[in-house]
């Protein structure tokens, strides 16, 4: 991919032009997040799961579209939808999990964290 097509994307990257984001880079986190992502389900973990790869996202991306209500659409800003991308490219990056940290997860604070509702 050499550009960012979908609407939200293209959007998001007009905010670019701002001196808070003048540093990110919109199309290099997505080309990251398709490597990162292709990497969910690997070693069994996940593997139940639907895919979480950039079509998902692509999907969410795409659900914007009827999601956000024309009249809320133009209201927002280039802030606004470059916060709204970052957050359903990155939402599912929990599920990135390595085998050694599927197999020590009971040497954390993760059996405390299921048992104890107050947590989640």
């Amino acid at each position: 991919m050499d550009s960012l097509k979908l609407d939200a994307e293209i959007q998001a990257e007009r905010a670019l032009s701002l001196p808070a984001f003048d540093r990110v880079n919109l199309l290099g986190i997505r080309r990251q997040l398709v490597v990162l992502l292709s990497l969910i389900g690997r070693d069994g973990i996940f593997d139940e799961y639907t895919r979480h790869d950039i079509s998902h996202i692509d999907s969410l991306l795409e659900s914007l579209n009827w999601i956000v209500p024309d009249k809320s659409k133009k209201k927002m800003t280039p802030a606004d939808w470059l916060m709204a991308v970052l957050a359903i490219y990155f939402h599912d990056l929990g599920m990135l999990v390595t085998k050694n940290e599927f197999e020590t997860r009971n040497e954390s604070g993760f059996p405390q964290y299921v048992t104890t509702p107050s947590l989640r």
